[in-house]
């Protein structure tokens, strides 16, 4: 674990340390996105089935849909949904979706927010601050969390 979370904060190396983190028992491409956002909240953020179920219902004008997040169901009844990284090809898919669609698009939205000046107040401390792709990713996991349809 300890080589993995060094992979994780040395920049180029994050899909390294997120393939050596799912490695280990326990641990899901879910966990790991949420161990990539505490050691590098400026660029990580975690997924997990909100805001999976969030960003791939988002549309982006002239572009459609932004991410295409997979899933397993867990229990076979469709009643609750897990991000497919149980088997080696919902794992491919949606580690390629996290890199290559999901980052990028929450560091568009913070940078997006923040050229226009448009900071948040911070619950902890009450002071307004400026967004990481971390924040929008929780901005939308709250919202999908409250709102979304199940």
């Amino acid at each position: 674990m300890q080589v993995a979370i060094s992979n994780l904060i040395t920049p180029g190396n994050a899909a390294t340390g997120i393939d050596q983190l799912c490695a280990i028992n326990g641990i899901s491409l879910v966990i790991a996105s949420k161990i990539y956002r505490f050691c590098v909240p400026n660029i990580g953020a975690a997924v997990d089935r909100h805001t999976s179920y969030f960003f791939n219902s988002l549309s982006v004008r002239g572009q459609g849909t932004p991410t295409h997040f997979q899933r397993e169901w867990a229990n076979g009844a469709h009643t609750s949904s897990r991000l497919a990284t149980y088997n080696p090809a919902g794992y491919a898919s949606n580690r390629a979706q996290y890199f290559q669609e999901y980052l990028p698009l929450l560091a568009a939205i913070s940078n997006s927010l923040n050229n226009a000046t448009s900071q948040y107040r911070c619950a902890a401390s009450g002071v307004y601050r400026n967004w990481f792709p971390t924040d929008v990713e929780m901005a939308a996991y709250y919202y999908w969390a409250r709102y979304g349809v199940r």
